[in-house]
């Protein structure tokens, strides 16, 4: 095949795709149109002396033509939209049937320019043969950002030159980090230097190499352990780069990204930003690298606390491999194929906090059931309180999380932060998971859900139940009327964790309800079955929030009524204060929120949990009690059916009856009564199975 490449100026990396493609058998004729400018000067780039054979500049289309005199009968590959010279390509390729492709990088996306890219998609879709997006984030932004039609597009990345180095033991003490490039705001070394005062008292012995130059350099004065080696040609970086373990790219926006490339090349572990192009399909989030959001300190600071227990994985390389590339240039050329995009999941909430009770313990534990099955995953929520201690969790475990702050209006949980990074999430996004009600991140992913055609799954988490709507009642039926009704009635399928949640759906939204699959929450059994089981105490034990719709105040009067304290047994209450306080009296030992490790240990030493609910849609704190073997005695304001005669009635009297026949069991009968409800626990409650079924389109 005969090409022309044209592109703004000779560099190492474009260098590397035409010699791939030369070794791929092709006749390649490369024009050059400008010059290095100061930003690449004052980072070491020199102009070359002399160009090799095939390699020319040229100012016009013209020269050009002159130049090369079978131009018309090659393909024209454009590497850009915005200069004048593009555009001569374009036209004399429409007005002579010549054939042209274009290759590009994702682009920054300013408002000014977006008319002049949906005009050139015009013409890529009337007359181009293919349009290669660098990088996943490229390929979306041609498709859903210009308009390129996805029978046009394909993924290509840049080819990576030089020889893989050998994969080194990654030190605890004396490892470094680096950061290669221009200190400037686009690379966020702002943002960097920030993250590392954050994270240096936690690394110690760890230094951080910044190599590079630019008006930002005085971000990193009077940091700790930071050394400054300098500007480095590229051609040179291999060495910069010899003695690091881990590069960081911490840019606000990068259409490819190539310092991340050549981090990856050189053996090292990788964190970068969700914005830079090359990080999916070079880090496997994880495992040899994180993928962060853009200007989140806490989470990039994070990410580097973790990265010294990770290793470097050269697989990801292959997407990179000059041979590779070429040969997947070719074959799109010549058998063109619709643009099939990678799973990515997308998770979107009001909140994911500590006291945020069920709702953010289980969407946290999907998130990061979902990432260590190794699932592209991505969940947004708002800041302004503690963070549910498995969130980090679900960072360490490859997920990326968007924490936003809080604006007015409070009430809604409005957030000018999320209303301009949602829409560039959802678009990314092959599945947005929404849950919740009421609140403006449900309302507005959903909007933006059907703006792109995102399939849009909603769990409303029990904000349906008869209890829930009674709370703020006007406010709920006026966001039912604008807003929940349609996102619940324009969702691909609804997911509902109880049957009774299921009905509650199916009354709300009449014969015109989606699809409903009930699928329960899940629990993390291999935290729970990581605590030894002690012996059991005479105990009954209430774990959750102290929120008015749990029924402390039932409890209260039930546990005064058994009588069960002057028969030597407690009742233990733990959880984060909501709107309740907790029960008092003999016999009563109130504790503080429990998580982890902690929450095992008290399920596993109790005799009996007790929920006495007035509504729940699900309510998991009875699946992790029958998974640690623990019976239950549940009010019938949870679906749990299944309990038999120790689900009962929501009354303090029936409350205090179950108590007492449970008392009156011994451990044997106890055990062969619940002994069927263990063994279902452990079949429907455990988390890849349930994590997959949500995945499922």
């Amino acid at each position: 095949m005969k090409l022309v490449f044209w592109t703004v100026f000779p560099n190492l990396h474009q260098r590397a795709w035409i010699d791939a493609l030369r070794a791929a058998g092709c006749d390649v004729e490369v024009c050059y149109f400008g010059h290095y400018d100061a930003y690449r000067a004052a980072l070491g780039w020199e102009e070359p002396a002399e160009l090799p054979p095939q390699e020319r500049r040229v100012g016009t289309l013209r020269e050009a033509l002159v130049a090369i005199p079978d131009y018309a009968e090659r393909l024209i590959v454009l590497t850009g939209y915005a200069e004048r010279i593009y555009w001569e390509n374009l036209r004399f390729c429409e007005a002579h049937g010549v054939r042209w492709a274009l290759l590009i990088e994702k682009t920054q996306g300013r408002l000014r320019s977006w008319p002049l890219r949906r005009r050139f998609a015009r013409h890529v879709n009337r007359s181009a043969v293919a349009a290669f997006g660098l990088g996943p984030e490229a390929v979306d932004d041609l498709v859903r950002g210009w308009g390129v039609r996805r029978d046009k597009v394909a993924e290509l990345a840049y080819v990576t030159p030089g020889a893989l180095a050998p994969a080194k033991p990654r030190p605890h003490t004396g490892f470094r980090f680096v950061f290669a490039g221009a200190f400037s705001r686009r690379k966020a070394v702002d943002v960097l230097a920030r993250a590392w005062a954050q994270a240096a008292p936690y690394l110690p012995g760890a230094t951080l190499r910044v190599v590079g130059a630019g008006p930002l350099a005085a971000a990193f004065d009077g940091l700790p352990r930071v050394e400054r080696y300098g500007v480095c040609p590229p051609e040179r970086i291999h060495e910069a780069l010899a003695d690091c373990d881990c590069g960081v790219l911490p840019s606000r926006f990068d259409g490819w990204g190539m310092a991340l490339a050549e981090y990856a090349r050189a053996g090292l572990t990788l964190i970068a930003t969700q914005t830079c192009g090359a990080a999916e399909p070079l880090i496997r989030p994880g495992r040899n690298g994180f993928i962060v959001p853009p200007e989140d300190v806490a989470a990039l600071a994070q990410a580097m606390e973790d990265a010294p227990n990770l290793r470097p994985d050269p697989a990801p390389l292959s997407a990179t491999d000059p041979d590779g590339c070429a040969r997947c240039f070719l074959e799109r050329l010549a058998r063109p194929a619709p643009y099939a995009p990678p799973r990515h999941l997308l998770h979107v909430a009001a909140g994911c906090w500590q006291t945020g009770g069920g709702l953010s313990e289980s969407l946290a534990e999907t998130v990061l059931a979902q990432a260590r099955q190794g699932l592209r995953v991505t969940l947004a929520f708002l800041g302004g309180q503690a963070e549910h201690p498995l969130v980090r969790a679900c960072r360490r475990a490859g997920a990326t999380v968007w924490v936003f702050p809080r604006s007015r209006p409070h009430a809604i949980y409005f957030s000018w932060a999320m209303s301009r990074a949602l829409p560039r999430l959802v678009r990314r996004a092959t599945q947005v998971h929404i849950h919740g009600c009421w609140t403006f991140p449900v309302w507005w992913a959903a909007a933006w859900a059907r703006r792109f055609a995102v399939p849009c799954i909603l769990s409303p988490c029990g904000s349906l139940g008869a209890a829930s709507l009674t709370k703020g009642r006007l406010r709920k039926r006026l966001a039912w009327w604008c807003f929940d009704r349609r996102d619940l009635l324009g969702a691909a399928w609804l997911r509902a964790k109880s049957g009774a949640e299921a009905d509650w759906l199916r009354g709300a939204l009449g014969r015109r309800c989606p699809p409903i699959r009930v699928i329960p929450n899940g629990v993390d059994g291999a935290l729970l079955d990581s605590v030894p089981a002690g012996p059991r105490e005479k105990t009954f034990l209430y774990l959750g929030r102290l929120h008015p719709l749990k029924g402390l105040d039932l409890l209260t009067e039930a546990w005064a009524q058994s009588g069960l304290a002057r028969e030597g047994w407690r009742l233990v209450v733990a959880g984060p204060a909501d709107g309740a306080e907790a029960p008092r009296g003999p016999g009563v030992e109130a504790l503080g929120p429990l998580y982890g490790a902690d929450k095992a240990r008290a399920l596993k030493s109790a005799a009996c949990l007790i929920l006495p609910t007035r509504s729940e849609n699900f309510g998991i704190v009875v699946a992790e009690a029958l998974w640690c073997r623990t019976p239950v005695i549940c009010t019938k304001g949870a679906p749990w059916q299944e309990l038999g005669d120790f689900w009962v009635d929501v009354s303090a009297p029936a409350l205090a009856e179950a108590m007492r026949r449970f008392a009156a069991m011994d451990a044997a009968a106890r055990e062969a009564r619940f002994a069927p409800l263990f063994e279902e626990a452990r079949r429907r409650f455990a988390w890849p199975a349930l994590a997959r079924a949500l995945a499922e389109g």
